[in-house]
């Protein structure tokens, strides 16, 4: 099995409920969807980074966690990383009998790609696609079916930017109650780029007080890891 990989680095998770925890990092090449916040786009391509064996990327695997012990999980990530779900199952077979932890993170828009590997998977990012960030396109029937198909191990990032409406919030919000009150929701104010502004202090508030008149695990978390300077 050959696969894209754009590159591969131990550092710190700076999102999500994890954010704080060192992971090894496999940053897979391509994507299915063109957010106007990405901040990978140079990995957004399918022809961009290395063509490698799965044997080739375990090996490189096997030496990042060699030099580095402590490291427990691996995160894959893009890109969309389900688009390589033939080759992350090989992977995580592996990497499994190793006792070594598997984090995804992902668009959530794959639900079958998943499918191929949700039994080896410890933890999984699914960000929620707002319209007002993804060129209008509606993702909320694929969102919902990913989080039926991994709802035990799942939570959910939403990134709020300062076009992201009150109706799509309310949409996503009500989106996640249906399908577990519980699945911990957290909002991420858009680091800003390129043309993409933060949100307001005051809207940030507000779509707090939203979520959480809904959910039971509501939190706001940005990205740590561009506060902190580094990958």
């Amino acid at each position: 099995m050959i696969g894209r990989i754009f590159e591969m680095f131990v550092s710190v998770q700076g999102e999500g409920i994890l954010a704080g925890e060192q992971m090894l990092f496999v940053r897979f090449s391509g994507c299915n969807l063109n957010c106007d916040y990405c901040d990978t786009e140079e990995c957004r391509h399918a022809i961009s980074g290395r063509l490698l064996t799965h044997e080739e990327i375990i090996r490189e695997i096997e030496d990042m966690l060699a030099q580095n012990p402590s490291v427990g999980t691996v995160s894959f990530t893009g890109g969309e990383p389900l688009l390589q779900s033939e080759l992350i199952a090989e992977l995580t077979q592996y990497l499994k009998e190793k006792k070594i932890k598997i984090y995804v993170d992902t668009n959530g828009t794959l639900c079958d790609k998943f499918a191929n590997i949700a039994s080896n998977v410890d933890c999984v990012a699914m960000d929620i696609k707002l319209p007002s960030a993804s060129g209008g396109m509606e993702f909320w029937e694929e969102h919902k079916k990913f989080l039926l198909s991994a709802c035990e191990n799942i939570f959910v990032k939403i990134v709020l930017t300062s076009k992201t409406t009150v109706d799509e919030f309310k949409k996503a919000v009500e989106m996640v109650e249906r399908v577990n009150n519980l699945i911990p929701f957290v909002m991420q104010p858009v680091t800003p780029i390129k043309k993409v502004d933060g949100i307001l202090p005051e809207n940030l508030e507000r779509f707090k007080k939203i979520a959480e008149k809904r959910l039971k695990k509501v939190s706001i978390i940005p990205q740590m890891h561009k506060k902190w300077g580094i990958k």
